[in-house]
């Protein structure tokens, strides 16, 4: 029987990301990036997976992440379009979200460009905010990032944390 879970991304996983990245960014991180991001001190990666035991897991959403200090940074977010809008993004920032505050972390980064207007609204749902922007931050079109920011609220953390996609 089919069903999903979360998992830690490895190596041998790294094809099914890129492959959704492909599909979902003008400029998709590199095998080299993914595998890059694998090995950095304080990072967490880890995906939404389909798993049925007669067929190898299928990727359906990843999130990069590292833990700097008191900071959790935001690298990469995605879902592929097959599965977007039900609730796996969120279900992924809230499980990092839950990790980054177990880890110390009181404080969330990200940017977006200013164009992704899907993306902003699921951030401003999250509780970020905007507290600055880097022009012609994306140099294969000089579009601006918006740099948000969000403070983890322990309460969000512990009761969001248990929401699973598809639910309310």
């Amino acid at each position: 029987m089919e069903s999903w879970r979360i998992m830690p991304i490895t190596e041998e996983d790294i094809d099914q990301i890129i492959e959704i990245e492909n599909d979902l960014f003008q400029k998709p991180w590199s095998r080299t990036s993914c595998l890059h991001e694998l090995t950095c001190e304080g990072s967490y990666n880890f995906g939404i997976a389909f798993t049925d035991p007669d067929r190898p897991s299928q990727f359906i959403a990843y999130i990069f992440f590292r833990i700097i200090m008191d900071e959790m940074h935001l690298f990469r977010i995605g879902v592929a379009q097959k599965w977007q809008k039900k609730g796996f993004a969120t279900y992924l920032f809230q499980q990092s979200i839950q990790i980054a505050s177990e880890k110390g972390a009181d404080t969330v980064y990200l940017e977006v460009r200013a164009s992704n207007t899907p993306a902003i609204s699921l951030y401003h749902k999250l509780g970020f905010r905007l507290i600055g922007k880097r022009p012609r931050y994306y140099p294969e079109t000089n579009e601006d990032a918006l740099v948000l920011m969000k403070q983890i609220d322990l309460t969000f953390s512990q009761s969001s944390a248990q929401i699973m996609p598809g639910q309310s």
